[in-house]
């Protein structure tokens, strides 16, 4: 199983108001000078009318730790350009610091949608169907709420394929190949047992989705499994503290959108390639290098004391 499942668990079944959502990723690989790169996936979460809705579940084919998930709200709500950064509008943001939610409103003061931050008590781990159901409390209000969250660990490394070019040999020494490949809603990759739980609960469609892959100007997609809208620089100094990685200053990063609607299930498959020619590498041939010289001196030497013997 591949495909993480997204649904929620009503107070009343009887009375469906929320049928959809609207789902944001954002998958970060960040280069750290080594051939492994930092690797997280941002789930932004928004919902219409929560007065239902008693838990909204999420299922990961893997098994997932608190360590591995965390609310992130706190990382740019006091921000208010990294909010208009992450929500692509001029969005402010109204707080009375006693809660936690924050009501959004646009440049003309309408509401927009509450952005609300989930504690420990909020989220539920239940290991089941060879991996976990995160049960997150939401806030109960018939108007949107959004929420965010941070995604590490070994569910994030399943995602990615990695292979070495076949067409050259110095090629296939200093540059691989990686495969995303990151499914949603997918019912042929869902167990039968963890659909049957799901469709005795609410299965939510996807009403839209946009999907960013996020990684250094140096890696190259070269395939996907639809052309990406649009593609832009990543401003160092508003996403420092957001991304909360070291030395990454001088580097420069792209992000890559896809944007999907209405759809039951979407799956994501990105192909890219990065050159991977670090000191150690470059080192390592350099020494293969060096020894195949010496042998082919030696060589030279032997074959020449046999044929002045001759």
């Amino acid at each position: 199983m591949k495909s993480i499942a997204i649904w929620y668990t009503p107070i009343d079944s009887t009375n469906i108001t929320l049928n959809d959502v609207e789902l944001h990723f954002n998958f970060w690989k960040i280069p750290n000078g080594t051939k492994n790169h930092h690797k997280f996936l941002d789930i932004g979460i928004k919902l219409d009318n929560t007065e239902n809705v008693k838990a909204l579940n999420i299922y990961f084919p893997k098994e997932i730790t608190s360590s591995d998930f965390e609310d992130i709200v706190s990382k740019f709500i006091d921000k208010a350009d990294l909010v208009s950064a992450i929500f692509n509008e001029n969005y402010k943001v109204i707080s009375d610091g006693t809660k936690k939610s924050y009501e959004i409103i646009d440049s003309k003061n309408n509401f927009v949608f509450t952005i609300y931050k989930t504690s420990v008590s909020d989220l539920e781990y239940q290991k089941a169907n060879n991996g976990t159901i995160v049960s997150i409390k939401v806030l109960r209000q018939n108007k949107k709420s959004y929420y965010r969250f941070r995604l590490k660990g070994s569910y994030i490394e399943s995602l990615s394929t990695i292979s070495k070019p076949t067409n050259a040999i110095l090629e296939s020494a200093f540059s691989e190949i990686e495969m995303i490949d990151f499914r949603v809603n997918e019912i042929r990759d869902l167990n039968q047992d963890l659909l049957e739980t799901i469709r005795g609960e609410v299965f939510l469609k996807i009403r839209k989705q946009h999907f960013f892959f996020i990684c250094s100007n140096e890696e190259e997609v070269i395939g996907n499994h639809q052309p990406f809208i649009s593609c832009r620089n990543l401003e160092n100094y508003r996403w420092n503290n957001y991304v909360d990685l070291p030395n990454k200053e001088n580097n420069v990063f792209l992000a890559y959108h896809w944007k999907e609607n209405d759809k039951e299930s979407v799956s994501s498959l990105i192909k890219t390639k990065y050159e991977k020619n670090n000191w150690r590498t470059i080192g390592k041939y350099f020494l293969i290098g060096f020894i195949i010289a010496v042998l082919i001196e030696l060589f030279s030497n032997w074959l020449y004391d046999v044929l002045k013997g001759v």
